[in-house]
């Protein structure tokens, strides 16, 4: 039973939520195809695999979807800085913010990942391209887990201890901070549930 009190648009992301769920589980089991000539073994099989051709994609340059042998990077939040934008509440003009970050206030933006380094301990990774860190963002608006693999050294400007932000943070980060649930978890759930996959 869904949630009580969605509207409809929160219903349609809910039913989604649950969709990349059921196929994330396929993939898991190892049954899950997007090829169409393949012979799944029962109806529900096909009808997974029908989901999973059917659910809408948002790919974007460096998604990952075509480095399958690259490893995802775990983000705990990205910022855009662009000239005429920069996030709510962050201190200064975008030409002090660069001048603080030690880069120039290139006319294109920076895009900034926030991670963790090999120790654990946070660190800023800034690049020159925005667009898809910007694809990032619009996957993480429709519910969509997604990492980049890590960049090519020749992608990364400079890389800052701490991280900067605001941040607008990733699905990742939101359940660690509890912000947000799997979409069957139900509160008389016992064990807590599993967290949402991506």
């Amino acid at each position: 039973m869904p949630p009580a009190n969605l509207s409809e648009t929160e219903y349609l992301r809910h039913i989604e939520l649950l969709a990349r769920d059921v196929i994330h589980a396929a993939n898991e089991e190892g049954w899950l195809t997007y090829d169409r000539d393949a012979t799944p073994a029962t109806a529900l099989h096909r009808a997974v695999n029908e989901l999973a051709r059917q659910i809408h994609h948002y790919h974007f340059s460096g998604d990952g979807c075509l480095e399958d042998d690259l490893p995802p990077m775990q983000l705990a939040g990205i910022v855009l800085l662009h000239p005429k934008t920069i996030p709510p509440d962050m201190e200064g003009t975008y030409e002090e913010i660069c001048t603080r970050l030690g880069i120039p206030p290139a006319a294109d933006g920076w895009a900034v990942w926030n991670t963790w380094g090999d120790d654990r301990q946070p660190i800023s990774v800034i690049l020159a391209d925005t667009d898809g860190t910007e694809g990032i963002l619009t996957d993480w608006a429709h519910g969509i887990e997604v990492y980049p693999p890590a960049p090519l050294p020749a992608q990364v400007v400079l890389t800052r201890q701490g991280w900067l932000t605001p941040m607008t943070l990733s699905p990742l980060s939101t359940r660690k901070l509890g912000i947000t649930r799997p979409p069957y978890w139900t509160p008389n759930a016992s064990g807590g549930g599993t967290p949402a996959p991506g």
